[in-house]
């Protein structure tokens, strides 16, 4: 997250969602000395939280002040295609290991496929996703959209449609966003995401997870 009290936004960083690229573009408007990024402990019992991709409900709850203060703000946050940002999620997942055992599975796209089916199937689970820093990149986009059943982002743009920028104040902090990628995690695959390739198991569990994203972004379900 990026919060800004000059230009009065605050930017929500979806994790795979263009979210470094747009961060490192932003980061000459932070006015909080980039105090929402890193994983920082929030309270006595040690809890810890992925500082930059923190939610509403969280930041309500960890940081009143500051949230208090964002109220009139300008808020705006990019969403992706649920099933493209799961993978790329499982990329970048994979970097909690050695370098090359998630070299190793990258280079091969079966091995890949195999590890996010799997993934998919076994370790989607609310609770630990909502509670553990380091599966923040799995957590449901509209967690970071919405606040009490409400939409707390002023706008939500789609990372595969850059235009919609256009004609928004965001486009004047973003004017470049089309081309950023700063972290292209789909290129490690060799032709991009094919989604078929994790199988019905898999995907039966990716709509059931991701169901409000899918109804809420206007994604099409496999």
């Amino acid at each position: 997250m990026i919060v800004s009290d000059s230009e009065k936004f605050v930017f929500i960083h979806n994790p795979k969602c263009g979210g470094m690229s747009s961060h490192n573009a932003l980061r000459k408007y932070d006015t909080r000395d980039n105090f929402f990024f890193e994983w920082k402990p929030v309270n006595d019992a040690g809890k810890i939280l992925d500082m930059a991709h923190i939610t509403p409900v969280q930041m309500r709850k960890f940081f009143p002040r500051a949230f208090r203060e964002v109220r009139g703000y300008l808020k705006f946050v990019f969403v992706r295609n649920p099933y493209h940002r799961f993978l790329s999620a499982v990329s970048q997942h994979l970097k909690l290991g050695t370098p090359y055992m998630r070299d190793a599975v990258l280079a091969d796209p079966e091995a890949f496929y195999r590890v996010s089916a799997s993934f998919a199937v076994t370790a989607l689970r609310a609770h630990a996703v909502e509670n553990d820093h380091k599966l923040v990149h799995f957590r449901q986009q509209c967690n970071f959209v919405n606040l009490a059943g409400h939409r707390w982002a002023d706008h939500v743009f789609r990372l595969e449609e850059p235009e919609s920028l256009q004609g928004t104040p965001v486009a004047g902090w973003l004017p470049d966003m089309s081309q950023q990628r700063s972290n292209p995690t789909e290129g490690a695959v060799a032709r991009g995401y094919d989604v078929a390739r994790l199988g019905p198991e898999a995907i039966a569990a990716l709509n059931a997870f991701y169901a409000r994203d899918f109804e809420a972004f206007g994604y099409d379900r496999v």
